[in-house]
């Protein structure tokens, strides 16, 4: 994979299915303060993604925050990262996958009904799963269409919708009762889903050239474009809208307020571009979590069989049906809810591993600057927003941990590690 591969692949893991469905749940959290609580979530995942940078700069692996917390931490805080990594892309792709029957449903209305949007997001899943088992450049190609493709609907949006937005509504004013701080900070974690992803760039590094220096630069240019579009994607959404606070499909519904129907129909196809775009991404990197950890005996190495193609073949195969049965079992609000509770299960260890390894890794491609600054105003970020997880989800993420923990424990003692064979 090429830096450029790497940043069509930063593209589409950040920008898929919540930046069509989120703004409206975000105004509902932080009304007029809805434009800051993007810029504030967006300078959290900004400052662990400088971490995820640095910290990438000294892997050349699979792997992504499995390898930087095991490296810092040990075999066990390893095991947990990388478990509840695995399960937020999980989660991510499952969300993304019933997402994608209803953006398509603005089109289509029979996709409207839940059973549809399962067989839908099956077939999807499914396609995928055969894509990627045919080699990761087929998969990063295909990921580079999708994130060129994708952006085309959402610059129009904002181009266009900029000369229509009512200045009026962009104040500083949180909804009643709630403080300014309050208010962007629950709107910033209902952003939250829209903003991750960045962290799947390291995950294929060891499928990269020179790892050591695309990696952090894809990561940059990656999160830094996303986070500047979303916040011009909520101001055009909330100046143009008729009710944002009641959307179901925001941007399609504002585009087609403020230039017609035909608008309306060209954004919700590029909600269903950008959908898939997302999922070509997340159906690459899900199952290298799985198939790192099975390298590293953290699983069974049967978790890191690679193909006559050289991709981890039931890796593939066992991540696809996961995807396929959370879609089944859940829509999208309540998988992106648990994504957003499991996500930061790698991003706090992440910027608490980049204060480890610089002493005991050496020097890394890409040092960040002012000493351990970021690295702890990222810790600090994450563990704001964690305020706003619901309890339900918050037990579920932990059950989630000990359910990974509990197959390394049961794996360490009574497993035995066959030789790896090929497909």
């Amino acid at each position: 994979m090429t830096l450029v591969d790497c940043i069509g692949l930063g593209i589409n893991g950040i920008i898929g299915t919540g930046i069509f469905l989120l703004p409206a749940k975000v105004y509902s959290r932080a009304g007029g303060l809805s434009w800051a609580a993007w810029l504030a979530i967006g300078a959290v995942c900004l400052l662990v993604g400088l971490c995820f940078c640095e910290a990438a700069g000294r892997a050349d692996r699979n792997g992504g925050p499995y390898l930087y917390a095991r490296d810092a931490f040990g075999r066990w805080v390893g095991v947990g990262v990388g478990w509840m990594a695995l399960a937020a892309n999980l989660f991510a792709y499952g969300a993304v996958a019933r997402g994608f029957g209803r953006n398509l449903s603005f089109l289509f209305p029979a996709l409207n009904r839940s059973g549809p949007q399962i067989g839908l997001a099956i077939a999807v899943i499914g396609g995928l799963a055969a894509l990627n088992y045919r080699g990761v450049r087929p998969g990063a190609l295909t990921s580079d269409f999708f994130s060129g493709a994708k952006l085309i609907p959402i610059f129009f949006f904002v181009a266009l919708g900029l000369f229509f937005v009512d200045w009026h509504r962009l104040s500083l004013s949180p909804p009643a009762g709630e403080t300014r701080l309050e208010a962007i900070k629950m709107g910033g974690f209902g952003a939250l889903f829209a903003c991750t992803g960045f962290e799947y760039i390291p995950v294929t590094a060891g499928e990269t050239d020179n790892p050591r220096r695309n990696v952090p630069l894809a990561l940059i240019f990656a999160l830094c474009g996303s986070l500047v579009l979303y916040v011009l994607v909520q101001i055009v959404f909330m100046g143009t809208h008729p009710d944002p606070g009641a959307a179901d499909k925001p941007l399609a519904e504002a585009a087609g307020a403020f230039a017609g129907p035909w608008a309306g129909r060209f954004v919700a196809i590029g909600s269903v571009i950008s959908s898939f775009g997302y999922l070509t991404a997340v159906a690459l990197v899900t199952p290298r979590y799985l198939s790192s950890l099975g390298e590293n005996g953290e699983l069974p190495p049967v978790f890191a069989r690679i193909s006559r193609y050289g991709t981890p073949s039931i890796a593939i195969l066992v991540t696809a049906a996961a995807c396929a049965g959370l879609a089944a079992f859940a829509d999208f609000d309540r998988l992106s809810d648990l994504n957003n509770a499991a996500v930061f299960a790698q991003y706090v260890p992440t910027c608490l591993a980049v204060l480890v390894l610089r002493r005991t890794k050496g020097p890394s491609a890409l040092t960040l600057p002012f000493g351990p600054a970021i690295p702890l105003l990222g810790t600090a970020g994450c563990l704001l927003f964690l305020n706003g997880i619901k309890q339900d989800d918050v037990i579920f993420s932990v059950a989630t941990l000990a359910v990974g923990v509990a197959l390394h424990a049961a794996w360490r003692a009574f497993g035995r590690r066959p030789v790896l064979e090929t497909d």
